[in-house]
């Protein structure tokens, strides 16, 4: 086949492979195709079994169906006012919630084995024979119970109750037994739902008490130490009585900025501070001062008339400037003791010893008078700003506080509310306790179908489930032998087995050939002058149409599914003898050969080689003495007869101390040598299990081309080998099935 012809193939065939190499986990496919090879066992398994399973159906007897039906919940606003629940829970008005029922949970209680146990009992009492435990798996196997209506829109609130057996007394009996127990059961529910409401009420009420007691403590403390009686109320007067301190404050201090103003105006006219005013005027004001000032005056007016008359040395002039120079000091004197009852801190202002005439006596008084409003004033000032400092302390508390008594008054609401509604439950409950009405209706009293004659109505058995468990369990049966005794074989069935089991793509299948190449060893035991004949008649058969398409097909795959970089050399195994290894191996190389590339075949198994017998080639020479450094390569290497582009590395004369050469660093720069004078490099070398120059051989090459014989290869060999190649980690190609029929 030419390269044009190769690139047609089908691109969908090898991506194909590619998927399945992927795939990891459970595999179906193995086992379908085991039970297409096991057909006729599993359906004459499954003939079997059925053919059993209509025998035993024959001896089926009749069973009878009987009933009754059970009203869970009323149905009618009327049913719902009635009941005692409802006109104690509700004052009258019908709530759903209490009416509520749980169906899938109450129908899983009625058929509890708790239940059946107690029903089981109640029967034996009528049947003494009877076991217990048969009764309750009758019981467990033959009771329904079931909600009438399949969807939401027409489920009832009706519990139907049904049982079948082959004596109609004995159903007759069951459904009654079981209607009574069920009965039973709602009104021992109740109660007992009912005391367990009493109990649970009665613990739980110390605790609401003690509660209720504690919260009322806090709040009354609270109320104690801030002064509450309403804290909504006692807020508001807080914070109005804040805001008129604080208008009053703003008030106050306008005034003293008023009376400041005031007060610095006349100090400018007076030149005097209001303690100089004070001097000021006690200086102007004592009468022995102005007595002095008096006496002075006089004198002052004697000096003048007499300075008119006489000279300054005239002795009574000088008598009266003593006397006025007497008066001057006394008047001092005077002036000093009246300043000494002020502050030392007084300034020597002149203005204080002036005389100080109405108007400016006048001044004075008014800023005295000044001076004491704004004395006033600040006193005031300051009680204000410790009084609205202490209120602002408290109204930055008060809301903590109120948020407090708040949270304790609503704490208080809804413990006592609680402990209201529980003490009310408890008398509640304690009324439906001594009720003695059952809360559950027999709307359908048990009962088995009568025909005509007044007879119970029989069932005829329906052997169609004993027919389908019988067909079901002869196939089960059939495809577990069948992968029980292909396991036991150890050997693969078809290609596609081969493939799942290595997790590698399937590059070739290759036909069952009964003439093909592996057979040509038989034939080189006869003369020699035959061999020429017998090797025409094997290239003959090899070029049968469906043998030939098969290796085009594997040799298309291999070199199109690793294109880059291409395969230069290849090691084609096996795990057992008569796998076709050197069959896969020559065919293999002759393709290539045929599409033009230089191919050399080195046949690496030193100690059983067949290339050079099928290809009618001297073995005097080959691999062995290559690696014994003895010979070159070029005058060994043989061209094979088939191909001018195949050449054929024979073995050469094995001898024993050869053979763990293969290992050597020689081996090696043969392969590597090879790889780069010929385009492909296919090693035949011993059996995978047979040595371990495999190995070594496989790890230098581009991968592993594994044969797998159809019907031949043990699978528990194969598996030894696969877990060798990932051991080592060697490179694989893929897979090849031979002896395909």
């Amino acid at each position: 086949m030419s390269t044009e012809k190769l690139q047609d193939l089908e691109v969908e065939e090898i991506e194909e492979v590619n998927q399945k190499q992927k795939k990891k986990g459970f595999k179906l496919l193995p086992y379908l195709r085991t039970f297409r090879r096991k057909a006729i066992l599993i359906a004459v398994m499954t003939g079997l079994t059925t053919s059993v399973a209509f025998l035993f159906s024959l001896r089926d007897t009749n069973t009878y169906y009987g009933n009754f039906q059970i009203l869970i919940e009323p149905i009618t606003s009327e049913g719902k006012l009635t009941e005692t629940s409802t006109i104690i829970r509700t004052s009258g008005v019908p709530n759903d919630e209490l009416f509520t029922q749980d169906y899938p949970t109450l129908i899983k209680i009625l058929k509890s084995p708790s239940m059946m146990n107690k029903i089981a009992k109640d029967i034996q009492d009528k049947f003494p024979s009877v076991n217990v435990a048969v009764i309750k798996k009758n019981l467990l196997n033959a009771l329904k119970v079931q909600r009438i209506g399949q969807t939401r829109n027409d489920q009832t609130k009706i519990i139907d109750v049904s049982y079948n057996g082959t004596e109609p007394e004995v159903v007759q009996l069951v459904l009654e037994v079981v209607a009574e127990n069920y009965l039973k059961y709602s009104n021992n529910e109740r109660q007992r739902k009912i005391q367990a409401g009493v109990q649970f009420i009665d613990e739980q009420i110390p605790g609401l008490q003690e509660r209720v007691n504690e919260l009322r403590s806090q709040q009354q403390k609270i109320q104690q130490e801030y002064d509450l009686i309403n804290p909504n109320i006692k807020g508001q007067e807080l914070f109005t009585l804040l805001d008129q301190l604080t208008f009053q404050k703003i008030e106050t201090e306008r005034q003293l900025k008023q009376q400041k103003t005031l007060k610095s105006n006349i100090e400018k006219q007076l030149n005097l501070t209001p303690e100089e005013s004070l001097a000021a005027s006690d200086i102007s004001q004592n009468p022995d001062r102005q007595a002095l000032l008096t006496q002075l005056q006089e004198i002052e007016s004697q000096i003048a008339l007499e300075s008119a008359r006489f000279t300054s040395n005239t002795p009574n002039l000088k008598v009266l400037e003593e006397k006025r120079n007497n008066l001057i000091a006394l008047l001092n004197e005077e002036t000093q003791k009246i300043l000494k009852e002020y502050s030392n801190s007084l300034s020597n202002n002149s203005s204080i010893r002036k005389f100080q005439n109405p108007i400016r006596m006048n001044l004075i008084q008014k800023l005295i008078e000044t001076e004491t409003q704004i004395q006033m004033l600040e006193v005031g000032y300051r009680s204000l700003m410790e009084s609205i400092t202490a209120l602002e302390k408290q109204a930055r508390q008060f809301p903590e506080i109120i948020q407090q008594y708040n949270e304790l008054e609503r704490d208080l609401s809804v413990t006592s509310k609680i402990l209201d509604q529980l003490l009310t439950q408890r008398e509640t409950l304690k009324v439906e306790s001594a009720q003695n009405q059952i809360p559950w209706e027999l709307i359908a009293p048990p009962e088995i179908p009568l025909n005509a004659l007044g007879k119970p109505m029989a069932i005829p058995p329906d052997p169609k489930k004993k027919l389908i468990a019988g067909f079901a369990t002869g196939m089960l049966l059939g495809m577990g032998i069948a992968i029980v005794l292909e396991k036991r074989q150890d050997i693969f069935f078809e290609p596609e087995d081969i493939q799942d089991f290595l997790s590698m793509p399937l590059l070739g299948k290759i036909p069952l050939n009964d003439s093909n190449i592996q057979q040509a060893d038989s034939q080189s035991e006869g003369e020699e002058e035959n061999f020429a004949e017998d090797q025409g008649d094997i290239q003959e058969k090899n070029n049968d149409f469906v043998f030939t398409k098969a290796f085009d097909s594997l040799y298309a795959k291999l070199f199109f599914m690793y294109p880059d970089p291409p395969i230069r050399s290849i090691l084609v195994s096996s795990v057992e003898p008569e796998d076709g290894q050197s069959t896969i191996a020559l065919n293999l190389a002759k393709r290539a050969a045929e599409e033009g590339k230089r191919v050399l075949l080195v046949d690496a198994n030193l100690k059983k080689p067949q290339i050079h017998t099928w290809l009618d080639l001297d073995n005097y020479k080959g691999l062995i003495n290559l690696l014994a450094h003895q010979s070159n390569p070029e005058e060994i290497i043989q061209k094979a007869k088939l191909n001018d582009h195949l050449f054929v590395l024979t073995t050469g004369m094995y001898l024993p101390e050869n053979s763990q050469r293969v290992w050597s660093m020689k081996m090696q720069e043969l392969m590597k040598e090879f790889e780069a004078k010929y385009d492909l490099v296919i090693y035949d070398p011993p059996h995978f299990l047979d040595s371990t120059d495999i190995s070594f051989l496989a790890a230098h090459t581009d991968g592993i081309l594994m044969v797998v014989g159809v019907a031949k290869t043990a699978q528990s060999k194969l598996k030894i080998a696969l877990e060798q190649i990932n051991t080592f980690s060697l490179p694989t190609l893929g897979v090849v099935a031979n002896y395909v029929s």
